[in-house]
């Protein structure tokens, strides 16, 4: 494969696993970080009073959650409420400009959902859905031009975030800190700790969109494909998981155990950090750690001895979704909210999908997956929309009703007998409802993550299951919410260069061993500089 065909890891976590997720140890760890800027503190930002959180209790899950594992719902509550009394907003136009995962649906003018949407929120909405691969270049773009609409998505990956959002955004504070959030119940109900991700300069700029654990990157396996081959006892030590690959290749014509190398799995089994290693309050980056050179090695070996797919480099996830949906591979990693699109897969033919826990690399004992991102991104108010602040929100809170109300059944799943049929009471998608519904308004707002699938309840117990047997114990990024000038900056540009290597080294283009220079050109080029204004503002935030 040539260098011009490969897709970077960047790239991937745009097009594949949804953003947040910690498949690359230093994007995914730092896209929380960079706050405050030049306008700010960190002693200014955790001085925030965020939002307070009130739980939202008009609907009951089946299967509660605790210690960060989602609240399930084995079946659609039914006859669901409406939640709110009245149309939202001021009744004037509303332009968004949002990220897309999906293909774009008809335009207003021949999409009966959208059509239905505006009559519910009172005005036309009209949003500009751009595709995750594209997103950061034309929300910048966008910016230069000075071309943000009413309300805008941003994720927290962005070049120079907090000295942008100071001029582009509506400083939210006085309308949403502490008691004044219960104005606007259903963003009351978002968790404390995705608020942190709004935090910059010392003011709240946007509402986020929680995720939770859900972000969290985990390795699927097609369970019936490994029971079918009698492989389905789960690896207990690195080699014996590549023992289990070898087995999982091959038998019949093009298949292959791995949809890509699953390197974050791999890190956790070598005991890597999630971003950041804390030890007796002093930070030290997970590029440094001393095993690192063991997992790049360990992957490096997967695709030499052909266990991964030979287009694992040149595809985005979809494509590897659609792998392991046919049989031509058997594990893929993702997020846990990926989860539900795995349970959908699986018609029309019946496969069964589950997750399986890294092992210990020396064997041992299962080992400790690293948390995600407690957000997917934030949504802001233009500042040229500044005088319409409070009727925004009033729209962000109705397109962030909950699970199980009216409004978030015709958000997510549109019109009975149109765009969705009921299963018993769970709204299963017509074929018009796949190609009119996604507008992604779950990206301009929403509640915290469920766990769901229609008409799978087996899925959803067993999901529920596996986050229970995993995130309590996970591993958290001890940097979560620290302000670092110089990772907003070039944060990502230092990163993708060890990226780069690292996708060489899986390929067998480069030697494991250039590692530790690379690493080492990371820090004195401004690695180190991240590193110490994340250590001094750990240490405000623990009041050193």
């Amino acid at each position: 494969m040539t260098k011009s065909s490969y897709i970077s890891r960047r790239q991937l976590l745009r097009t594949g696993v949804a953003a947040g997720a910690v498949t690359t140890v230093g994007l995914a760890g730092c896209s929380n970080e960079g706050r405050g800027g030049a306008e700010g503190s960190q002693a200014e930002n955790d001085a925030v009073k965020l939002p307070n959180h009130l739980p939202y209790q008009g609907v009951k899950p089946d299967l509660v959650g605790a210690d960060g594992v989602s609240d399930a719902f084995l079946a659609y509550p039914a006859d669901p409420v409406r939640a709110t009394d009245g149309p939202a907003g001021d009744g004037k136009p509303v332009a968004a400009l949002t990220m897309s995962g999906s293909p774009p649906p008809p335009a207003l003018g021949r999409n009966a959902f959208w059509q239905g949407l505006n009559e519910r929120l009172g005005f036309p909405l009209s949003v500009q859905l751009v595709p995750r691969a594209d997103f950061t270049d034309r929300f910048q773009t966008a910016v230069a031009g000075d071309q943000l609409p009413d309300l805008f998505s941003f994720t927290m990956d962005l070049p120079s975030l907090p000295a942008m959002l100071a001029k582009m955004a509506v400083d939210l504070t006085p309308l949403l800190s502490g008691d004044a959030v219960a104005k606007y119940p259903f963003l009351a109900n978002v968790p404390t700790d995705s608020w942190r991700q709004t935090v910059y300069g010392g003011k709240i700029f946007g509402v986020p969109i929680p995720r939770g654990a859900a972000l969290s990157s985990i390795l699927y396996g097609r369970k019936d494909l490994l029971i079918e081959r009698g492989l389905d006892a789960a690896p207990d030590s690195w080699e014996s998981f590549h023992a289990l690959c070898s087995e999982a290749t091959g038998g019949k014509v093009n298949t292959w155990a791995l949809a890509a190398v699953p390197l974050a799995a791999i890190r956790q089994m070598f005991g890597i950090p999630n971003t950041w290693a804390e030890d007796g309050g002093r930070l030290t980056s997970a590029y440094e750690a001393e095993r690192q050179q063991d997992a790049l090695e360990a992957g490096r070996k997967l695709v030499a001895d052909g266990l991964v797919h030979p287009d694992a480099f040149a595809v985005d996830q979809n494509q590897r979704k659609t792998w392991i949906a046919n049989g031509t591979t058997t594990f893929v990693e993702d997020t846990f909210s990926a989860w539900h699109g795995f349970a959908q897969l699986a018609e029309p033919k019946r496969i069964e999908v589950t997750a399986y826990p890294p092992p210990l690399a020396e064997g041992g004992g299962a080992a400790k997956i690293w948390l995600g991102s407690p957000s997917h991104n934030v949504t802001a108010i233009s500042i040229k929309s500044e005088a319409r602040a409070e009727a925004l929100l009033g729209v962000l809170n109705y397109l962030a009703a909950p699970f199980g109300t009216a409004e978030h059944l015709y958000k997510t799943f549109g019109a009975p007998g149109v765009h969705h049929e009921l299963q018993g009471t769970d709204p299963v998608l017509t074929e018009k409802g796949k190609i009119e519904t996604p507008l992604s308004l779950g990206y301009l707002a929403e509640g915290p993550w469920p766990l769901y699938a229609p008409g799978k309840a087996d899925a959803v117990q067993l999901e529920y299951d596996v986050m229970k047997s995993m995130v309590p114990d996970g591993v958290r990024n001890p940097a979560h919410g620290l302000f670092s000038q110089t990772q907003s900056r070039k944060g990502a540009q230092l990163s993708g260069v060890l990226e780069d290597l690292e996708s060489d080294i899986l390929q067998g283009r480069k030697p494991v061993a250039e590692w530790a220079g690379a690493v080492a050109t990371w820090k004195k080029n401004g690695g180190d500089t991240i590193r110490d204004e994340l250590q001094q503002a750990l240490d405000v935030r623990n009041g050193g």
